[in-house]
């Protein structure tokens, strides 16, 4: 069965803090406007880990911290249910000054999780051996080439989604118990795997083409959330390698037990607040 390529248009992505002892109350709130996404289970939620690429001297990183105009990642994403992936997409991210888009094929032969390499080693060539042809298919590999990108950090949380009934291609997001590190895609290890933001908080991500609504305005406010830059890929790498990443290596210079230096510089949990954006 070929790989299913997934496309969508350039979107705004509007991030907030929020406090997960409100949660429940702005979900209820907004719920008259909403559907729970279908592929959340009895929890309402999902869990989503993903491996991301980046070149030898963290150029990704860089451009992020850098608030380069044009930039992207390039990320392998799993789907969890129960400790087993149940869906594998190669995805590649752009961000060009405000705006968003994402394209992912959907890798439906997963054995590449079952070969024998620890899952946080993966390679980028390995996964476009994977790849029928396709124009994402060959941009992927064109990256490839031309920058040779590394397996540089897992990223894992629980996503909570609700799609808004009125409003076209709109997504409702809360992430939560936000993890960086390990060596699995698929089952949370808790003695490898360092949260990156504290335990009280979540990031609600809002995923429109269009302006926001004034019934979720009007949440937004009367909760009063801030707006803030984000990044788990960037946070991860703080977490794990330290600060701006200066203890990556890429993947063959790296020891093969945990995929990280056991001498971490310790990285302190920071509020999301710390880096609210000037609205």
């Amino acid at each position: 069965m070929g790989n299913k390529i997934q496309k969508n248009k350039f979107r705004h992505e509007l991030k907030y803090e929020m406090e997960l002892g409100l949660a429940s109350q702005f979900f209820d709130d907004i719920q008259p406007y909403c559907e729970l996404d279908k592929h959340a289970t009895a929890t309402k939620s999902y869990e989503i880990a993903s491996i991301y690429y980046d070149t030898a001297d963290l150029r990704f990183y860089r451009d992020r911290e850098e608030s380069v105009g044009y930039r992207r990642k390039i990320r392998l994403r799993a789907y969890n249910t129960e400790g087993k992936s149940t869906a594998l997409f190669i995805e590649i991210k752009e961000k060009h000054k405000h705006f968003v888009s994402k394209k992912r094929i959907n890798l439906r032969d997963r054995s590449i999780l079952e070969l024998g390499i620890p899952q946080h080693r993966i390679p980028l060539d390995l996964v476009i051996e994977h790849l029928e042809d396709s124009a994402e298919a060959r941009e992927i590999a064109y990256l490839q080439k031309r920058l040779k990108l590394y397996p540089v950090v897992n990223i894992r949380y629980h996503r909570k989604a609700y799609i808004p009934m009125f409003e076209d291609d709109m997504r409702i997001t809360l992430d939560t118990r936000i993890t960086a590190g390990g060596t699995s895609l698929s089952q949370y290890n808790a003695n490898e795997e360092q949260p990156i933001i504290v335990p009280h908080q979540g990031v609600l991500e809002i995923k429109t083409n269009h302006r926001v609504p004034m019934w979720l305005q009007s949440a937004l406010t009367r909760y009063e959330m801030s707006q803030v830059r984000y990044s788990k890929y960037c946070l991860g790498v703080d977490k794990i390698y330290g600060r701006a990443g200066h203890m990556w290596l890429p993947a063959e210079d790296q020891p093969l037990d945990t995929g990280a230096s056991q001498e971490r510089e310790e990285v302190v949990d920071m509020p999301l607040h710390s880096q609210v954006v000037n609205q």
